[in-house]
């Protein structure tokens, strides 16, 4: 893509080979560049700024460049179309502009300089002069005139496949784009990178293959500012900068010594993971280096190991899989034991430390809040069944619809797995205490162990707790359906009577323990076509009259099997405890929510470390926390998009559902700048929090169990 300056009266653009630069970012700075362009335009603003706006380099000054760019550049060692603009530059040289000198093709002044160094005579180097006339149209690989000598003929009908992007100096030139390169003091020029084909600045080097970007009308100034998004990726950090390359392609760019263009050999001396090391030796000239494929991090650690070890733990990925797939691909990669020690090393610390940040600045906000905390809690085994390895206690703030805490409890640290809950509570209320937060109410299932202890720890402290009604509308289907077996009747009455479960407590907000009772007591009589009852709570039912096509069911006859056995359901005395303690408001879906999402990143069916488990949970977590308040998606018209599904509960009936935005996976990116700056700055302190976790981690099972097993 050609890019032209739009100052009025220039002609330079980058397929002129001028540097081509695109407007700021910054607000102050833009404004200049477009007053700039107004002194020849004085119709352009800043809505006339697009996506393809340049401004050439004719219009800089030295000094509004890098000054360690243009040392660079003028030692040889870096071209002047990889210079920067310093971000405060303005442009300011306004002379004439259509006489803005043009410079030459970089491949004529390549080709030209390269066949000067091929002539030793004075004849020859006058046919270089006129290379220019011959050059100055698209001529392909048509030949030289006949005056030029046989070897300057050869080598400009066949050039080298690297010829178009060599610079034949005799002072070492380097463009790195991702690699390093060590010399040895006899070696001439290395192998060049590629370069990019049109002049702009780097850091805007992907708005050509990022066309999302590009917009279909111009853009006005305000536009130009939209507020970013939390999680801004680093393109030095975590850009869409690498690539699969093959291994026969990668050696071929070795076959040519870039110093003498004779055949030269290559190798590949060192291999670990997705590094690779070759070394090139020339017979002829003697030139010889070493070419590595990615930086180093702290001296001794290949980037894209660390980072691909990261990108498989950040995103729930199970590691075993993943790898199987890159290696069946036959793509080098890190193994499955170098995955789990940068996993225990590297990854869990900076999961952990994120995931701290995120909950101090939840508490921050929930002090701010007032009426104390109102938390769902519940517990999440790590396998089907009742023998658990790992229970898991997650507590959500309802009204904020946040994760606030999450705890792992193995199964060896109490006496049995269904133990795991009550610990869990605990470990999470002792947390809470410590930070200072008042628990004013509690929303859990009806854990007969977790209902004792905050009945006897918490409520002196003024803590409520409700029971969820989806949890006892769960166990009172269950025993309808049973019932109705034997009398079909209950089988129509079953929707309605899970619905009053629900009006009871919705219908009352204050959670009045006998006017709930009384409401769930006035069902008996409902049903045998009885509306008033002698119950002070709630002396009548609260509907109208159902006459007609408002009936769809036939009354239970007084004494009848059907009367008898759902009278004995609904007026059992643990039911009638556990209706007095529904929650009239809070309820703990958003909790399964949250526990049908860690399926994903820790599967019922596979085995993780207590580390391991953790790291995931508080992944799960993450996502959950910067994905739960998302909001409707719309479509081009302004209207909210629905979807029908059939949950596997509401056994074949229909339910329309909202459809949310697309899930942002920016934590994720944060977790991967992270990692690299963190091993960066210093590795031994990821290790030193490994160490303290994996110090507070309790002992496996197994050494456990042989610890406490007898001697036999």
């Amino acid at each position: 893509m050609v890019y032209y300056c739009v100052c009025g009266g220039c002609k330079n653009s980058s397929k002129t080979g001028h540097r081509v630069h695109c407007f700021p970012k910054d607000k102050g700075i833009f404004r200049s560049w477009v007053q700039f362009v107004k002194i020849r335009r004085a119709d352009f603003s800043a809505s006339s700024v697009t996506a393809y706006s340049r401004i050439c380099s004719a219009h800089f000054k030295e000094e509004d460049y890098h000054s360690g760019d243009a040392k660079m550049v003028a030692l040889s060692l870096k071209s002047m179309r990889m210079a920067k603009l310093i971000p405060t530059a303005v442009p300011s040289v306004n002379a004439n502009l259509s006489a803005c000198p043009v410079p030459r093709s970089r491949d004529t002044v390549c080709r030209k300089r390269y066949i000067a160094t091929m002539m030793t005579d004075t004849s020859q180097q006058e046919t270089v002069d006129s290379v220019d006339t011959v050059e100055s149209v698209d001529t392909g690989d048509q030949p030289l005139p006949s005056s030029t000598s046989d070897a300057v003929t050869q080598c400009y009908l066949k050039p080298p496949r690297w010829s178009r992007a060599v610079q034949v100096n005799l002072k070492p030139k380097m463009v790195s784009v991702g690699t390093q390169t060590s010399f040895s003091p006899q070696t001439s020029t290395p192998l060049a990178s590629p370069e990019q084909t049109d002049d702009e600045d780097d850091d805007n080097a992907s708005v050509v293959s990022d066309l999302s970007w590009v917009p279909e009308e111009p853009m006005h100034e305000e536009d130009l500012f939209d507020e970013e998004p939390p999680y801004a990726c680093d393109p030095h950090h975590n850009g869409i900068d690498k690539f699969i390359v093959c291994q026969e392609e990668l050696m071929g760019l070795f076959a040519i010594c870039p110093a003498c263009c004779e055949r030269s050999d290559s190798s590949i001396v060192q291999q670990e993971g997705t590094f690779v090391k070759i070394k090139q030796v020339c017979a002829s000239c003697g030139y010889h280096r070493f070419w590595q494929n990615q930086p180093m991090l702290h001296r001794n650690m290949p980037t894209c190991n660390l980072l691909l070890s990261g990108a498989i733990h950040f995103t729930g990925c199970l590691a075993t899989q993943t790898l199987r797939m890159l290696t069946l691909f036959g793509l080098q990669c890190i193994s499955a034991s170098s995955f789990f020690r940068h996993q225990r090393r590297y990854t869990i610390p900076v999961i952990v430390q994120a995931w701290q940040n995120d909950q101090a600045k939840n508490f921050s906000d929930l002090r701010a809040m007032d009426g104390g905390l109102v938390l769902a809690g519940d517990c999440r085994s790590d396998s089907p069944g009742h023998c658990a390895k790992y229970g898991s206690y997650s507590l959500i703030e309802d009204r904020v619809n946040k994760v606030v805490d999450v705890q792992l409890v193995q199964s060896s640290e109490v006496p049995n797995s269904s133990w795991c809950e009550l610990e869990g509570l605990k470990r999470s209320v002792d947390l809470l205490r410590g930070k200072d937060l008042h628990l004013a109410t509690l929303i859990t299932d009806r854990h007969r162990q977790v209902a004792k202890w905050v009945r006897e720890e918490l409520s002196p402290e003024g803590t409520r707790h409700y029971f969820d009604v989806w949890h006892i509308a769960k166990s009172l289907g269950k025993a309808l359906d049973a019932a109705s077996k034997e009398c079909d009747q209950l089988q129509l009455w079953r929707p309605a009577i899970v619905n009053h479960l629900y009006w009871t407590a919705a219908s009352t907000p204050d959670g009045n323990p006998a006017v709930m009772e009384a409401k769930w007591r006035s069902l008996v009589n409902h049903i045998q076509d009885i509306h008033d009852h002698d119950t002070p709570a709630f002396s009548s039912c609260a509907h109208g009259p159902l006459d007609g096509d408002q009936r769809n069911k036939e009354w239970l006859d007084p004494g009848s099997l059907a009367a008898v056995k759902l009278e004995n359901i609904i007026m059992r005395t643990a039911l009638l405890k556990d209706v007095r303690q529904l929650s009239p408001q809070h309820q703990t879906f958003s909790l399964e929510a949250y526990h049908s999402l860690i399926l994903h990143f820790a599967p019922k069916h596979t085995g993780f470390s207590y580390l391991g488990m953790y790291s995931r949970l508080l992944l799960a977590a993450l996502h959950y926390n910067h994905n739960a308040n998302r909001e409707t998606a719309r479509r081009s018209d302004g209207t909210e998009k629905y979807c029908v599904r059939y949950p596997r509960f509401r056994k074949g009936a229909h339910v329309v559902l909202p459809i949310k935005e697309a899930a942002s996976y920016g934590y994720a990116t944060s977790l991967m700048k992270a990692l690299r700056e963190s091993y960066t700055n210093s590795p031994a302190a990821l290790r030193e929090v490994s160490d303290n976790l994996s110090s507070d981690a309790p002992a496996p099972i197994a050494k456990s169990f042989e610890q406490t097993s007898p001697m036999i």
